[in-house]
């Protein structure tokens, strides 16, 4: 009962912060530019969202403080992996293969905190500070959530089973990272009725919808194509060897010691 008691807990903040970042996704395609406005208020919303996950983690004994060592590191390994291939192959990128991987092993908060952590790290390593950010850290966030929940369905499956079922897993982040940020990119670059493809207030859902799969099948659905693709390629070659090390750390960490029964006194006469 506790410990269902302690999963709902971090089940229930992370529907909570995504729901909220949800509606400011969608807000631009209602609202307009003004809408995505002040990225630094929401860069810090977002961040201290990961920060809570933690702590509710912590809290409920689903994540141990040397965990969180854990986390540091691969936020920092990933964050450096898009420093040294910041340019990337068209819209590849390598760090959505740890985030994948560690929130399938490692479960949804820890993921959800991972991938938002990253894109935030590397912004201050790159200087990529920009409107853009927040919506990237949730977006990055959602896949490693998405990826604690698969792991949680998919327990069972086998070692090869594992590596197919996140190799498809990787494909469809990929596909729905692009999407999700085109959500915000589409009214805020492409606005007003610039082009027949372009967004404007006022228009029924079933225009903005047709208009919006224009404008991302003209814009972003190659780029995604390579990071989806990306995505899926690391995840074949280097997934086993790094989810049984992630698997390692885990069980590892979480051992929680617990003090011998006390014998009674005739049982420790007769011993």
């Amino acid at each position: 009962m506790i410990a269902l008691l302690r999963a709902r807990a971090e089940h229930a903040a992370l529907i909570l912060i995504s729901a909220a970042g949800l509606a400011i996704f969608i807000a631009p395609l209602r609202l307009g530019t003004a809408s995505a406005q002040s990225p630094a208020l929401f860069a810090s919303l977002v961040a201290v969202s990961a920060v809570v996950i933690v702590g509710v983690a912590l809290e409920t004994h689903r994540l141990s403080a040397r965990l969180i060592a854990i986390l540091a590191a691969l936020v920092a390994v990933d964050a450096t992996l898009r420093l040294v291939l910041v340019i990337g192959l068209l819209g590849f990128s390598p760090i959505f293969f740890l985030i994948i991987a560690a929130g399938y092993i490692m479960g949804p908060g820890f993921g959800y905190a991972m991938g938002a952590l990253t894109l935030l790290l590397s912004a201050f390593l790159t200087s990529g500070f920009g409107p853009w950010l927040p919506y990237q850290m949730l977006a990055s966030g959602w896949v490693g959530m998405g990826a604690g929940y698969l792991g949680v369905v998919c327990s069972h499956r086998s070692g090869r089973g594992t590596i197919v079922v996140l190799t498809i897993y990787g494909l469809v982040a990929g596909f729905a990272y692009g999407i999700l940020l085109d959500l915000w990119e589409w009214p805020t670059l492409l606005g007003a009725a610039a082009s027949p493809i372009g967004w404007a207030p006022g228009l029924p859902g079933a225009i903005l919808l047709r208009r919006f799969l224009a404008f991302y099948l003209a814009t972003s659905a190659l780029y995604d194509g390579f990071r989806a693709a990306g995505n899926a390629l690391l995840l074949v070659l280097l997934g086993p060897p790094v989810l049984a090390a992630l698997r390692r750390f885990k069980q590892r960490f979480l051992v929680e010691w617990t003090p011998p029964a006390k014998l009674p006194d005739d049982a420790r006469a007769r011993a």
